[in-house]
């Protein structure tokens, strides 16, 4: 009686492939936690960001607080919001040292003049603050008012947001109004808002922290973008952390974020580990 016994050959590193398998594995472990830890900023907001675009047309825009003829705001972004019983345009656009904005409250058919109210807050640097500095300000019209008003953060007040109300700067303009027969969307009357901001106060970036409030004083509600950034009266603005962002795509784009740079490096040993492994057991 024969007896065979096979007895599998073992598996020898070399001490270069070893340190090659463990150095990647190393840095697939670590960037991987990595990722996890930093995650939350990429999954911080839901929204897409609004895209602002360049128009030649806006210094033919008239400002009176409505859509004042046919082709007044239509060479520019749209943006639709809606909510429970409320929905919101918001038209956007840059050209020279301005930015433009048209709110139109579509939904707002009673009109409380000295109440209702539209506030656009910017963040300059777009540092999603968790405090407001120097570089976030708010511009907010209220129907039947002449001019609008100007905040800007960085104040010790913590009531407010750490906002406070400053001069108006030259050429803003914020004006709210009831339109006519001339608004694009709607022959029946309603609130609307027209913002004119000059570039200067925020600086020029294609990339910037955006809030948009709208309140309706019939139903005494707060409707804001993003959805989560809530505001629960006029005293306070949330915090610039909850912005969204509002992004000029005729510009060159921001760089990636810390959270995508460790993605697309995770992602890459991934690629190289499974690759590289199969090639040093065929080796053995």
């Amino acid at each position: 009686m024969n007896i065979s016994i096979n007895l599998a050959k073992p598996t020898f590193y070399s001490l270069e492939d070893f340190f090659y398998l463990l150095s990647y594995k190393i840095i697939l472990i670590f960037s991987i936690i990595l990722f996890l830890f930093s995650s939350e900023n990429i999954f911080a907001l839901d929204e897409e960001p609004i895209l602002i675009t360049s128009s030649f047309q806006m210094e033919k825009v008239i400002f009176d607080g409505k859509w004042t003829f046919p082709a007044e705001w239509k060479a520019s972004s749209l943006n639709e919001f809606t909510y429970d019983g409320m929905r919101i345009i918001l038209r956007s656009a840059h050209q020279n040292n301005f930015i433009y904005f048209y709110v139109d409250v579509l939904s707002d058919q009673t009109f409380n003049k000295g109440l209702d109210n539209a506030t656009i807050c910017i963040d300059g640097k777009n540092n999603k603050n968790l405090i407001s500095d120097y570089d976030d300000f708010c511009f907010s019209s209220t129907l039947g008012n002449k001019q609008g008003v100007v905040f800007q953060g960085g104040s010790i007040n913590a009531i407010t947001g750490n906002f406070q109300k400053i001069p108006n700067p030259e050429n803003f303009i914020g004006l709210g109004n009831i339109s006519d027969e001339n608004n694009r969307y709607t022959k029946e009357p309603h609130v609307s808002y027209e913002f004119k901001i000059p570039i200067y106060l925020i600086e020029r970036s294609d990339n910037y922290g955006f809030f948009l409030s709208v309140y309706d004083a019939s139903s005494q509600s707060f409707y804001t973008w993003p959805y989560e950034s809530l505001r629960e009266n006029f005293f306070q603005i949330p915090s610039p952390n909850t912005w969204g962002d509002i992004v000029s795509p005729d510009k060159s784009l921001p760089e990636l974020s810390l959270p995508s740079i460790v993605l697309i490096i995770s992602i890459f040993v991934i690629i190289i580990v499974q690759f590289r492994t199969p090639v040093l057991i065929k080796r053995f």
